[in-house]
């Protein structure tokens, strides 16, 4: 009938949650309205594949005008613009500031045409259609909290989205735009243990 060997859980298991990571998007959420210095304010709730947790992607920025107040630039524009291009969004920001549809409709709440058009419309995914960096942001004192951070920088689920994504972060890192904690090392449980060397075993350690 075959021979049954006990398996172990992978020492890296742990690191199944950090990393490029595949990810749904939940929803939209429009924050502009809090912050005076962001013109652009949006949160993306995104679930990650094989996590019961929501996290969260940030696009904010404030938008660079010339003297008469109309829009020239601004980063934020370019995260955003990329993100959305990602999504295969349309719509865009006009020389007022405001968001419009591509063939120039106001768009009144950015937030609801995101998130009616482009997420899942659950909160139970089946399907992770983005990859996305997940990591424990390094805290800017030592002892400080350590937080985990979705980059903003996504990409499609496929093996060019992956390589691209690979290719960004690691330029990211080596200009200092993502700086990581140490992750812990796992540690290894009485019940894992007790699969690898038995109860009897463990009494004798």
């Amino acid at each position: 009938m075959g021979i049954i060997r006990p398996t172990s859980k992978g020492s890296n298991e742990t690191s199944n949650y950090y990393g490029i990571c595949d990810i749904a998007i939940l929803g939209f959420t429009d924050k502009s309205e809090n912050y005076d210095w962001a013109d652009v304010y949006l949160e993306v709730d995104v679930k990650q594949k094989g996590s019961d947790y929501t996290k969260t992607i940030r696009l904010a920025g404030s938008l660079d005008r010339d003297p008469d107040g109309s829009v020239t630039g601004g980063s934020v524009l370019n995260r955003l613009y990329h993100f959305f291009d990602v999504l295969g969004v349309s719509a865009g920001i006009n020389a007022q500031g405001a968001f419009e549809t591509e063939d120039g409709k106001p768009i009144e709440d950015i937030a609801n045409y995101l998130s009616d058009n482009h997420s899942v419309g659950t909160e139970e995914p089946t399907s992770f259609p983005y990859l996305a960096y997940v990591y424990k942001e390094k805290p800017k004192q030592t002892g400080g909290k350590v937080y985990t951070r979705v980059h903003y920088k996504i990409n499609a689920n496929s093996e060019e989205g992956r390589r691209k994504l690979t290719d960004d972060v690691n330029w990211f890192k080596s200009k200092g735009f993502i700086k990581e904690a140490k992750l812990e090392e796992p540690k290894t449980t009485v019940e894992e243990m007790d699969e690898i060397f038995g109860s009897d075993a463990i009494g004798n350690m």
